[in-house]
C-alpha cells in the first residue's frame, strides 16, 4: 500500500485538527489546516490556446479534449481567468515571479531565438521558493525567459528540464523550414538541463517523450518520498514558422498521419492526450488527493494565422470590428500587407526564390495575441484537488495568472517572499470557501507595447496600460488590434467601458455618465498602479546573433541523430 510522506504530512495536519474541535477551539477548520500540508503542485500552461479551443468551454465544441473536460469535471471552472499579459515572455514571467512583467523588465515583444537576456537571476521563481522547502522541481515543455545558459529553467530553480527553450516558430525542423533561416543554421533545439540533445527536434514522437518525462518525475518523486512541483508548459498549439502556411501546425504519429505536419484540431487534441497521460500517472501512484492541479493557458490564439492558430470564441470585441480601420490588414506572422483590387486584404512573404500569398483578416479581427481585448486576457482555467477543490463547480470570480505564484506560496506556508508581488492568495476561490469575503473591487491592469511613439525602437513604441478592469467593468483607455498591426492606437477620454461578464463580445458600450464614480476610481487606481513601478531596462530588446543554440557549429547546428523514446527514459 502506497504511503508517502505528503499523506502523512496531511494526516497529522488533519489529525491535529480534529483534536482542536474536539477541544472546542474557536476558528478552527479541519480543511484549511490539511490545505497546508505542502501538497504537491503540477501547473500545466497551454501556448495560445483559446478559450473556446477547449470542449467542456465551448458552447459548440470543434475539438475533443476529453482529458482536460474531465479535469473540469473533477474539479472547479473558472471563467474569468485572466492573463496577466499580451504575450508569451511575458505572461510566463509572470506566472513565476507573480509580478507584471514591467516590474521585471520583461517586455517590449518576447525574448527571441538569440536574445541576449532573459528572465533575471536576481528574480524568485515559484520553483527557487518551493525547492526551499524540499520540494522536487521539474519544467518538461516550453520555457520562453531566455535561452542562454545562466536563464535556463535548471539556473531558475527547477532540478530538471526537458524542453524547448521558445516558441516553436523559433527555428526550422526539416520538413519545415523558416523562412528567417537563410543559411540553414537556426534549427528548432530539444534541451535537457542545459545541453541540446536534438537538433532539429523529432516532432513526430516529441509528445510521447513529454509525457514519459512528466510521467517518470512523478514516479520518482513519489518514491522518494519529496513533495513535487511539475510544471508543463506545452509546447502545443503554437504554430511553427513562416511562410510555409500549409504545414504550420504540428503533431506526432500518433494524431497526425502526416505527422509532424498536423491540423490545429489535432494538435488541439495530442495536448488533450498529453495531460490525459500526466494525469494517469498521478493516478497511479496513489497521490490524486494530495496534488493540487491547475490548467490554463498563457494567451489566446493569434487570430491572423486562422486555420494556424484557435478560436475567439464568445470574445469578439465586436465594437473594435465595427469601429477599427476597414482598410487595415493584420497578416500572418512575417507576412506583411499588399493588398489588391480584389484581395483587399493580401498578404506576402517575399522569399529567397519564392513570393508566397496569402489572405490576412481584417485589423478588426485581430483582437487574440498581442491585443487586451477579452479574446486574449480570459484563459480557459481548471483547479482540481480532490477531497479539498468541490467537483463540478464554476466561477466568474476575477482571478489572473498573477495569482498563481501567491497561493502557492500559501499552500507550502512560506511567509518570506518578495514585496513586490502583484498577485494574490485566491486559495478560498478554489476551495469555494463559503465564508470567503469575494472582493468585487479587485484591480487588474493590462499593459502592452505597439505605440506610433514612445522612448522604445519601433515597432514597440512604448510599453503602457491601455486598459484595466475593476470588477466586471472593463475600461479602456487606449484601443488598437493586435501586435504591431498598421492601425494607431485611439485613445478615449472618457474610457471606454464594457460590463465584461454580461457583454464578454466588448460590443455595448456603456454610458460614461451613468459611471462617472467608477471612472474616477479606475483611472486613480491606474495612476497609483504605474507610480509603483521602478522602471529598468526592458529585457527583450537586446539581440545577438551568436545567441542562437547551435549544438555543432562544424555541422550546421545539427546533432545529426534522431533520439528515440528509450533515450530519455
Amino acid at each position: 500500500m502506497h504511503f508517502s510522506i505528503v499523506t502523512f504530512r496531511l494526516g497529522m495536519a488533519l489529525t491535529w485538527c480534529l483534536v482542536q474541535q474536539a477541544q472546542a477551539v474557536p476558528g478552527t477548520s479541519c480543511n484549511d489546516e490539511a490545505t497546508k500540508a505542502n501538497p504537491n503542485i503540477i501547473v500545466f500552461f497551454a501556448d495560445n490556446l483559446g478559450y473556446n479551443d477547449i470542449g467542456t468551454f465551448s458552447a459548440h465544441p470543434y475539438t475533443k479534449t476529453p482529458n482536460i473536460d474531465q479535469l473540469a469535471a473533477n474539479g472547479l471552472k473558472l471563467k474569468n481567468w485572466n492573463s496577466a499579459a499580451a504575450l508569451c515572455s511575458a505572461s510566463r514571467s509572470a506566472l513565476m515571479t507573480g509580478k507584471y512583467p514591467v516590474r521585471s523588465g520583461v517586455f517590449p515583444g518576447v525574448f527571441k531565438p538569440n536574445a541576449e537576456n532573459g528572465l533575471s537571476p536576481d528574480e524568485t521563481t515559484i520553483a527557487e521558493y518551493l525547492k526551499g522547502e524540499g520540494y522536487a522541481t521539474s519544467i518538461v515543455g516550453k520555457w520562453h525567459l531566455g535561452q542562454r545558459e545562466e536563464y535556463l529553467p535548471t539556473n531558475q530553480g527547477f532540478d530538471e528540464w526537458f524542453g524547448i527553450p521558445y516558441h516553436m516558430s523559433g527555428g526550422s525542423i526539416d520538413t519545415h523550414l523558416c523562412g528567417f533561416d537563410t543559411n540553414r543554421t537556426i534549427w528548432l533545439p530539444l534541451f535537457e538541463g542545459t545541453d541540446i540533445v536534438q537538433q532539429p527536434v523529432d516532432l513526430t514522437n516529441l509528445s510521447q517523450r513529454y509525457v514519459e518525462r512528466g510521467r517518470s518525475f512523478i514516479r520518482k518523486s513519489v518514491e522518494n518520498g519529496d513533495p513535487f512541483f511539475l510544471y508543463f508548459p506545452f509546447s502545443h498549439v503554437h504554430q511553427l514558422c513562416a511562410p510555409q502556411q500549409s504545414t504550420c501546425q504540428w503533431a506526432s504519429h500518433q494524431f497526425s498521419k502526416t505527422s509532424p505536419n498536423a491540423t490545429f484540431t489535432d494538435a488541439v487534441e495530442e495536448m488533450d492526450w498529453i495531460l490525459g497521460e500526466i494525469m494517469k500517472q498521478v493516478d497511479e501512484s496513489n497521490v490524486a488527493n494530495e496534488t493540487l492541479v491547475i490548467f490554463t493557458s498563457d494567451n489566446g490564439p493569434w487570430l491572423a494565422e486562422k486555420s494556424c492558430a484557435g478560436s475567439k470564441g464568445p470574445f469578439e470585441a465586436r465594437w473594435f470590428l465595427e469601429n477599427a480601420p476597414q482598410d487595415c490588414t493584420a497578416c500572418p506572422k512575417d507576412y506583411v500587407p499588399s493588398p489588391t483590387s480584389d484581395r483587399q486584404h493580401r498578404c506576402i512573404y517575399n522569399g529567397q526564390d519564392h513570393l508566397w500569398e496569402i489572405d490576412g483578416v481584417p485589423c478588426g479581427a485581430d483582437v487574440g495575441l498581442g491585443s487586451c481585448w477579452e479574446a486574449n486576457n480570459i484563459m480557459p482555467a481548471i483547479a482540481t484537488w480532490p477531497g479539498h477543490i468541490p467537483a463540478g463547480a464554476e466561477t466568474f470570480e476575477m482571478v489572473s495568472t498573477l495569482d498563481v505564484l501567491p497561493t502557492i506560496l500559501e499552500l507550502a506556508n512560506i511567509s518570506s517572499y518578495d514585496d513586490e508581488i502583484d498577485g494574490i492568495n485566491i486559495l478560498p476561490i478554489l476551495l469555494q470557501d463559503k465564508e470567503r469575503i469575494i472582493d468585487e473591487k479587485r484591480a487588474l491592469f493590462f499593459w502592452r507595447d505597439g505605440f506610433l511613439e514612445g522612448p522604445l525602437p519601433v515597432p514597440f513604441g512604448r510599453y503602457d496600460v491601455v486598459a484595466a478592469k475593476l470588477g466586471r467593468i472593463k475600461a479602456w483607455i487606449y484601443t488598437k488590434s493586435s501586435h504591431y498591426n498598421a492601425d494607431e492606437e485611439v485613445y478615449h477620454d472618457p474610457p471606454l467601458l464594457f460590463d465584461v461578464i454580461a457583454d464578454p463580445a466588448e460590443a455595448y458600450p456603456l454610458n460614461p455618465d451613468d459611471h462617472s464614480d467608477t471612472i474616477e476610481q479606475i483611472l486613480a487606481l491606474i495612476d497609483e498602479h504605474k507610480a509603483t513601478v521602478t522602471w529598468g531596462n526592458p529585457l527583450t530588446i537586446a539581440r545577438n546573433e551568436k545567441y542562437y543554440p547551435c549544438s555543432n557549429k562544424n555541422a550546421n547546428c545539427r546533432t545529426g541523430f534522431s533520439a528515440d523514446l528509450d533515450a530519455v527514459q
